[in-house]
């Protein structure tokens, strides 16, 4: 069995993007969701290529008994 994990993080202001603070907040919501270090981190960017919204998703193979 496969459980996927996953986090989302959005911009409070998407025209103007994505604050540091917003940026540490999904950081630190991944580390506790327990992302694997090999996850891909997933952007939407505004026209001036700042960040709009982050997603990032791990897959975890559990042992069947």
């Amino acid at each position: 069995m496969t459980i996927r994990t996953g986090v989302t993080q959005s911009a409070a202001d998407p025209k103007g993007g994505m604050t540091f603070g917003e940026l540490r907040e999904f950081v630190q919501a991944a580390m506790r969701a327990d992302v694997a270090d090999e996850a891909v981190v997933r952007q939407t960017a505004t026209w001036r290529s700042t960040i709009r919204r982050l997603e990032v998703e791990t897959h975890k193979e559990l042992l069947s008994e």
